[in-house]
């Protein structure tokens, strides 16, 4: 199994808090490497960037803040088709134009988590996103289960393939989590959405996502991983 590449575990920031008698987080999740170094690779926001009132902690210790590119449903993960449309492409051309100029002061870099159901929702509106924002403070996390919706299982590997050949060379990190099929009752099977879980707990074809790894992905960008059995995930994704 291979060293090189960075691995990070995506932790609870509110437990992380707790631990450090902390009395509030200033994020949802933080990426803390696995090296030792102390350092996280990033932290995670919540909430929906189109929504006016939504902010990112300025206090996070690291300088890149991973978000969701938002929706224009009126919950995080509403099936609104207005999103994909112009008013939810204007929507978040003008957020972008809005925080640029403040990341760019501080030095930080504002990394989109692209999903299905956002204004970045698949692989086509992630790459013409770098290509047009190039230069700029922002970057993008190649998250193939976030991307994935449950009619796109039949035809699973297919889509893997398109993901990891097209971002694997742009994205700043992978994301990588495995789908299963969400509890009944659950939000997610209220949503329609697929549960996320470790890697090696879904249905995803892990040897088939390892070699994609290897193959598409430069040695030097980051894994995060879920904490939940890290060796055995890194052993999944021979990582």
């Amino acid at each position: 199994m291979s060293t090189a590449r960075p691995v990070h575990l995506l932790h609870d920031a509110a437990a992380l808090a707790r631990l450090l008698a902390i009395e509030a987080p200033c994020c949802a999740q933080l990426a803390m490497p696995t090296d030792g170094s102390g350092t996280p690779f990033a932290a995670f926001a919540d909430g929906n960037p189109l929504d006016e009132d939504w902010l990112a902690d300025l206090a996070i210790p690291t300088t890149r803040t991973v978000a969701w590119s938002g929706t224009l449903g009126g919950t995080l993960f509403a099936d609104e088709p207005r999103t994909w449309m112009r008013a939810g492409h204007e929507r978040f051309a003008a957020f972008c134009d809005a925080v640029a100029p403040s990341l760019a002061a501080h030095g930080r870099t504002l990394c989109f988590r692209p999903h299905h159901r956002h204004v970045i929702g698949d692989v086509h509106a992630t790459v013409k996103f770098l290509r047009d924002r190039a230069g700029g403070p922002f970057e993008a996390l190649l998250a193939p289960a976030d991307l994935l919706a449950p009619s796109m299982l039949a035809t699973v590997e297919d889509h893997l393939e398109r993901m990891f050949r097209h971002l694997g060379p742009v994205a700043s990190a992978v994301l990588l989590m495995d789908v299963a099929t969400p509890a009944r009752g659950s939000a997610e099977a209220e949503a329609g959405l697929l549960a996320t879980v470790p890697f090696g707990e879904g249905v995803l074809p892990h040897a088939r996502i390892a070699a994609l790894l290897a193959e598409c992905v430069p040695p030097s960008v980051p894994v995060l991983l879920l904490p939940a059995d890290a060796a055995r995930q890194r052993a999944l994704a021979a990582i």
